[in-house]
């Protein structure tokens, strides 16, 4: 019968192959997914209104997100046209001659409890 000795080596090798096999499972782990949340008290979007939802190409609008929550922040996104405030709750919207027709613009509103979105759509018509 052969006397198993153990080494420092042995010992250092056998707490490697723990570690290598704890964060093998751990990198399996399935990454959460950012979901939408419903609105509550806590975060909502009440409405999207805008100055006007027929517009002329190059005609400025002004379009507004009334929310409920705190350390709420903003995001504003268009299918076509631009914006500038695309961080606040009121942004200036325009739209080039190539953004005729109908534009959906979104805003993201996200706090501790989540994220939710609401959209509006403006109809471009040229000059």
């Amino acid at each position: 019968m052969k006397k198993i000795i153990i080494t420092k080596t042995n010992k250092l090798v056998f707490v490697l192959m723990i570690v290598f096999i704890s964060l093998s499972f751990y990198s399996c782990k399935k990454e959460k997914k950012d979901t939408e949340a419903s609105p509550s008290e806590n975060l909502a979007i009440d409405s999207i209104t805008a100055t006007k939802i027929n517009i002329i190409t190059w005609e400025e609008i002004l379009i507004t997100a009334y929310t409920r929550g705190n350390n709420i922040s903003l995001k504003w996104s268009a299918n076509h046209g631009s914006m500038l405030g695309t961080d606040s709750s009121t942004v200036k919207y325009w739209a080039c001659p190539s953004c005729t027709g109908t534009n959906t613009i979104e805003c993201k509103a996200s706090n501790e409890y989540g994220t939710i979105s609401k959209t509006i759509t403006i109809n471009v018509t040229p000059e």
